[in-house]
């Protein structure tokens, strides 16, 4: 593989300005219709949506996000305004949304079938109360299923034009059942523009019916402000309060435990590295179904000495974990359903953080790193590649500066969400175009 020894001149000023050149497009009034969203300003889930309302609030639009009730839920101080809606009593069954209504992102939780009428039921209302308020000038649906088709329904009802963002287990739920795929495809056909945040989710796309002149490729974006490079005392400093001794060499992993995120392989891996780099400690921050199954891989190769599970992190703690890492792994595969990420937000967090970073070569996440430039891509399900790659890096400390220095400046050049803001705005500005629809 092509490994490219000089770093790219990076110049953060100039790169943090949005250098989108359209004309200035007149503020708009935005509904998101989502199903998950950071529960307060600590939780790093769903953080893409809250930070792309931010991003088109700071141009100056409006935004607010209509979502289901989550206990939680915080209406934490912000510029973007949240409208929960309830769906269902007692509380405690409200498992739409959040990552709640799957097993393992794989299977429809039956209760969440039952849940589905009733969820779409609320949600349509409470557009249709808010819209009376407030006249929205377009829509924006966020995960085709179970969003994008109320969003579609309430899109024709009051004749405003709507915006779908694919995230993920949309597409693969749609592409499973007969149903959800009918759903999916009536949504499509509503739509006025269809954004996908990977090669693999604008495919499954038009597989579904989506009309290809519709289509956006439109990656997430990155805080560069938030997740940024530290001097070395700072990291010193990270590294001393986690309790990490100076000589080792730590291997981050962060994401939900469920099989698409590829953990065991990432364990699988570590018996190689540990008897090249005998110092590696490998730090895995999440939780979920997996998490018993990799603790047991950890004691069946003699790991416990070399890997700890940190657990559920907040948002602030993963850019703290970020900076104390040497290199950060994204060891994603399909799943045995066919399930598989996009581009996942932690990548893009590591690039923005001067990370090194080993990951898989998957459509998504080869937007993002191409190999030898802006980190290591190995085939999926290959712990011996990936062991290889991370023992490259290990044993190359140059190596790993101007990778992360390279991840860095394409992080805050390509992944802003100035950026993407910029673009979604483009976008509302030509669905309200053909709509007719002045403003």
């Amino acid at each position: 593989m092509r490994i490219v020894s000089s770093v790219i001149p990076l110049k953060h000023k100039k790169f943090m300005k949005d250098n989108h050149t359209s004309a200035p497009i007149q503020p708009l009034k935005i509904c998101f219709i989502t199903s998950s969203y950071p529960v307060d300003a600590n939780d790093g889930s769903a953080r893409f949506i809250h930070s792309m309302a931010q991003a088109l609030v700071d141009r100056g639009h409006h935004v607010d996000v209509v979502l289901p009730y989550q206990a939680r839920l915080k209406k934490w101080p912000d510029k973007v305004r949240l409208f929960p809606f309830h769906y269902i009593w007692p509380a405690s069954l409200a498992i739409m949304g959040y990552a709640q209504a799957t097993h393992s992102d794989k299977k429809l939780r039956r209760l969440a079938y039952a849940l589905a009428p009733g969820f779409a039921m609320q949600q349509i209302r409470t557009l249709l109360q808010l819209h009376r308020k407030f006249r929205y000038d377009v829509l924006h649906g966020h995960w085709v299923i179970p969003n994008g088709v109320t969003a579609a329904w309430v899109s024709k009802h009051i004749k405003r034009p709507l915006l779908i963002s694919l995230h993920g287990s949309d597409i693969f739920f749609a592409t499973k059942h007969p149903l959800l795929k009918r759903a999916a495809q009536y949504a499509f056909a509503r739509a006025s523009a269809v954004t996908a945040c990977s090669p693999s989710l604008y495919n499954g796309a038009l597989a579904l019916g989506a009309q290809v002149e519709r289509m956006h490729l439109l990656p997430y974006g990155v805080d560069a402000e938030r997740f940024h490079v530290v001097t070395a005392e700072e990291r010193a400093i990270v590294r001393q309060q986690l309790g990490i001794a100076s000589s080792q060499i730590v291997v981050s992993f962060i994401g939900r435990l469920v099989e698409k995120k590829g953990g065991e392989y990432l364990i699988k891996a570590l018996p190689l590295v540990r008897s090249c780099l005998p110092d590696i400690l490998c730090l895995i921050g999440g939780t979920g179904p997996e998490y018993s199954r990799l603790c047991g891989l950890v004691e069946r190769y003699g790991l416990r000495d070399s890997v700890r599970f940190l657990g559920n992190l907040e948002w602030n703690q993963v850019a703290t974990l970020l900076k104390a890492t040497d290199i950060f792994v994204a060891p994603s595969i399909h799943d045995t359903e066919g399930n598989v990420d996009g581009l996942p937000n932690t990548i893009l967090e590591a690039m923005a953080s001067g990370c090194s970073i080993v990951a898989t070569n998957l459509p998504g996440i080869s937007l993002a790193i191409s190999d030898g430039i802006h980190g290591r891509l190995v085939a999926e399900r290959n712990h011996e590649a990936l062991a290889r790659a991370i023992i490259q890096l290990g044993h190359d400390g140059g190596l790993r500066a101007t990778l992360g220095a390279n991840a860095r400046y394409r992080a805050i050049q390509k992944f802003s969400w100035n950026v993407v803001a910029a673009k979604l705005a483009t976008f509302y500005a030509g669905a309200l175009a053909e709509s007719g629809i002045s403003i």
